[in-house]
């Protein structure tokens, strides 16, 4: 066996003494800590936000081969506002804009041309400025699949003059998405059924911190729900006690539990597939568990039978009646059974008066 040399055990030694010795102040313990904590803050926060950062404001742009090399084109830019998953609606706001030969020095249209975007179509006269304009595209998808859930919108964009041939117009399209909680995804393709046009696909979904937090909301309803099925188990079947504070435990926790479904981001109505895999086995464990161990407290309370009490009580006299002579009394009910023995009168003084007397 190989053995090393005296030197490195010695100094290894030494190293292992000298960090004993200086974690035995509390004054570099808390520097260590301080240092860790700060070194774990800095590997998660700084990368999650630079992630979070990453999946707003995307862009995704798509450029026909004639708009690419020809300068007589309209550069569209299409931002997505806002995406009403409930109601299945995603809302765009559009801008146009002329280049080449279909601009004058004003930014105004020399000729009139029509645009077509999704079922609709926008006429833009000539010797006139484009006007921006709102577009909803309808959304296809599942919200009770959240977090889990996807939509596709489907968006054909192209211009043409309004002559009698309806000539295409080159064009340039590009699409912003930024919307809290979500990310977008564009695949473009040249349309069949239209010369320099384009057919989008947009896919919509929840963006990764979003799916990451809706996922360590469900960890933690788990962990709530076993945690007080542990308790009701030791309670109910290995018959522990059961303090009074433990009895509201349950309860809280049964309160609390919607308010803990409803902190996800972006959560639609009771009944998605969140709640399948967590809140509602979650609610009827806590419920269940709750039942039982109020029932358990309830079932093992115990009717005791009175005991031989004494029952003190005093008479009160007047100061102005307290004298030597008439001194006050206390009164002294010894209550052994059913039938209680009558009142015994003793004086202040003697022995058997077991409360001192009171005057007024």
């Amino acid at each position: 066996m190989a053995e090393f040399p005296k030197s490195q055990g010695a100094a290894s030694h030494g190293a292992v003494r000298i960090v004993r010795r200086i974690w035995r102040h509390s004054r570099y313990r808390r520097i260590v800590w301080a240092f860790l904590i700060a070194a774990i803050w800095c590997i998660i926060v700084p990368p999650v936000y630079l992630a979070y950062l990453r999946e707003g404001g995307n862009a995704d742009t798509a450029v026909d081969v004639q708009g690419e090399q020809s300068p007589d084109h309209i550069e569209v830019t299409m931002i997505v506002q806002q995406a009403d998953l409930m109601n299945h609606k995603l809302s765009m706001y559009v801008t146009a804009t002329p280049y080449g030969k279909l601009t004058n020095r004003r930014s105004e249209l020399t000729a009139n041309v029509t645009g077509y975007f999704a079922y609709k179509s926008f006429v833009f006269p000539s010797n006139s400025i484009m006007q921006s304009f709102d577009l909803t595209v309808p959304l296809l998808g599942y919200p009770r699949m959240y977090p889990f859930d996807d939509y596709q919108s489907f968006l054909e964009v192209g211009f043409v003059y309004n002559d009698a041939d309806k000539t295409p117009i080159p064009i340039r399209v590009t699409i912003y998405g930024s919307v809290q909680s979500l990310s977008f995804d564009t695949d473009a393709q040249l349309a069949t059924n239209m010369p320099n046009a384009f057919d989008f696909n947009i896919t919509t979904r929840r963006t990764r911190t979003t799916l990451f937090f809706s996922i360590f909301m469900m960890i933690v309803m788990w962990g709530l729900s076993l945690t007080l099925l542990t308790l009701a188990y030791q309670i109910v079947i290995e018959r522990r006690d059961v303090p009074a504070p433990l009895l509201i435990v349950g309860i809280t926790m049964l309160f609390a539990l919607p308010a803990l479904r409803n902190s996800q981001p972006g959560v639609p109505q009771v009944g998605c597939a969140s709640d399948a895999l967590s809140f509602f086995w979650n609610l009827f464990l806590i419920a269940a568990c709750s039942i039982s161990i109020i029932l358990a407290w309830v079932l093992r309370w115990k009717y005791r039978s009175p005991t031989p009490r004494e029952s003190i009580c005093q008479e009160i006299l007047p100061t102005s009646q307290v004298t030597d002579a008439n001194p006050p009394f206390c009164h002294v009910a010894i209550d052994t059974g059913p039938n209680p023995p009558p009142f015994r009168s003793y004086q202040a003084n003697d022995s058997a008066c077991t409360l001192p007397a009171r005057t007024v």
